[in-house]
C-alpha cells in the first residue's frame, strides 16, 4: 500500500472511529434530556463552520460541521461544559426565562439532570455491547486458547517463579482466568508488579509469584512500546472455540456475551486507571488523539492487506473498525465518569453535593473545579501525546 493511500485510510478511519463513538455519546445525553424534557437547542455533529442544517418539529437544530471529529449537543439555558450556577444565578435566570425555564436543564431535579449527564457514558457502554454483540451474532464467537502454558523462556520472570509446561493459569491476583489472551492483557500494564497467580498443575492447585519485566517489543509497523512479560508462550494446538460462541439466532446468547466483553474491557481499563492514580503502574500505555488515530491506521492497514478480494479487504475493515470502536467507545465512558469537574463525572460529583447539602456548589467553587479540571485534563492529554510521539518516533528512530 502506498504512504498516500495509508494516510487517507488511516484518516478515515480515524474520523469514523471518533465520530461514531462520541456522537453516540452526545446522542445519550440528548435522548436522555428528551426524555426528562429539557429542549436540545442544536445538536452537531462536527465542530466548525456548517455544511448543512435544518430544525426539526421540536426546534431542535440538527447540523453537519465541517471537521467531523466528534459532536455535541447543546440545551436550552447551556452556556458551556462550565455552567453549572448557583442559587442567585438560577433565580436570575428563572426570571428572564419565564415559561421556557420548565424546558431549562438547570431547572430539572437533581435526579433528572444526574440522569442526563450519566446518559453519554451509558450510551457509549451500550454501543460498545450491541458491536459486540451483532459481531458475534453474524460471524460467531473470537476463538480463544486456553490459558496453558506451552513454554517457559530460559531465565524468564516465569522460570524464576517455577511455572512449568503444561500449566493451567486459573486466576491472576484473585481474578478468573478463561484465556492465553487474559493473561496477556493482564501482565502487560504490571511490569515490575509481583502478581499472584493460582495455578492447576495436574492433581495439585499451586500459587505462584511473579514479576513481569520492562521489554521493549517491536511491532510490525517498526514502532516499540514498553510491555510486562512474564516469559511463557501458549499452546497453539489446543485452540478452542470461546465458550460465547454464538450460533445466528441466538440473540440472548450474543448480548450476554457483548455484555461480558464489554465488562472485561470496563474493569481492565478501570483496574489500569486506578493503578495509575495510585502510582502502582506506568503511564506509558496511555494514548490520546494521536494514538487512536495511529491504532485506527495500523487496524485498516492490516484489514486491507489480509483481504484476498476487494470485497474481503472491505468487509475485513468494516468488522475490525466496528471491534476497535467498540473497545473505544467503553474508554470513552469510561474517561467521562471520572469525578472531574469539566467532564460527567465531575457533574455527577456536583449533584452530589447538591443532594447532600440542598443547594449548588458555589459559582466560585465552581469556577475553582473548572479550572484545576481543565488543568488536569490537559496534562493528562500532553502526557498521552507524548507517548504517541515517542511511539512515532520509535518507528524512524
Amino acid at each position: 500500500m502506498s504512504a498516500i493511500a495509508g494516510l487517507l485510510l488511516g484518516t478515515f478511519s480515524f474520523i469514523f472511529l471518533i465520530s461514531l463513538v462520541v456522537v453516540i455519546h452526545e446522542l445519550g445525553h440528548y435522548w436522555a434530556g428528551r426524555m426528562c424534557g429539557v429542549h436540545a437547542e442544536a445538536f452537531s455533529m462536527g465542530f466548525g463552520p456548517t455544511l448543512w442544517s435544518r430544525r426539526d418539529k421540536n426546534g431542535t437544530v440538527w447540523r453537519i460541521a465541517a471537521f467531523p471529529l466528534g459532536g455535541y449537543v447543546k440545551f436550552l439555558g447551556d452556556a458551556g461544559a462550565a455552567s453549572e450556577p448557583d442559587a442567585d444565578k438560577l433565580a436570575e435566570l428563572r426570571e428572564r426565562m419565564g415559561p421556557a425555564a420548565d424546558q431549562c436543564y438547570h431547572f430539572k431535579p437533581i435526579w433528572a439532570r444526574s440522569f442526563i449527564t450519566a446518559a453519554g457514558p451509558i450510551a457509549n457502554f451500550i454501543l460498545a455491547i450491541v458491536i459486540f454483540a451483532v459481531l458475534a451474532l453474524s460471524i460467531g464467537g473470537p476463538q480463544y486458547q486456553p490459558a496453558v502454558v506451552g513454554s517457559v523462556a530460559e531465565g524468564s520472570a516465569a522460570e524464576e517463579a517455577g511455572f512449568l509446561e503444561g500449566d493451567e493459569i486459573l486466576a491472576i491476583n484473585g481474578s478468573d482466568i478463561h484465556s492465553f489472551q487474559e493473561i496477556i492483557t493482564e501482565v502487560i500494564w504490571r511490569p515490575g508488579q509481583e502478581i499472584t497467580f493460582d495455578v492447576s498443575r495436574g492433581e495439585q492447585q499451586v500459587t505462584l509469584f511473579a514479576t513481569p519485566r520492562a521489554t521493549e517489543v517491536e511491532d510490525e509497523f517498526g514502532g516499540t512500546r514498553t510491555f510486562g512479560q512474564l516469559g511463557i508462550g501458549n499452546v497453539p494446538q489446543l485452540i478452542r472455540r470461546d465458550e460465547y460462541a454464538i450460533s445466528p439466532g441466538g440473540i440472548v446468547s450474543a448480548i450476554g456475551h457483548g455484555a461480558d466483553r464489554t465488562w472485561d474491557a470496563v474493569s481492565m481499563t478501570g483496574r489500569y486507571v486506578g493503578h495509575i492514580v495510585t502510582g502502582r503502574a506506568s503511564t506509558d500505555l496511555l494514548n490520546g488523539p494521536l494514538g487512536i488515530a495511529e491504532a485506527a491506521g495500523q487496524t485498516a492497514q492490516r484489514s486491507v492487506e489480509a483481504g484476498r478480494t476487494p470485497l474481503e479487504s472491505t468487509l475485513l475493515l468494516f468488522i475490525n473498525l466496528i471491534q476497535l470502536a467498540g473497545y473505544l467507545s467503553v474508554g470513552l465512558g469510561l474517561v467521562n465518569l471520572l469525578p472531574i469537574p469539566i467532564l460527567d463525572g465531575g457533574h455527577l460529583v456536583y449533584y452530589a453535593y447538591e443532594a447532600v447539602a440542598r443547594r449548588p456548589l458555589s459559582m466560585k467553587a465552581q469556577a475553582i473545579g473548572f479550572r484545576l479540571g481543565l488543568v488536569f485534563v490537559l496534562m493528562m492529554m500532553l502526557l498521552a501525546t507524548w507517548n504517541d510521539i515517542n511511539y512515532k518516533l520509535s518507528q524512524f528512530f
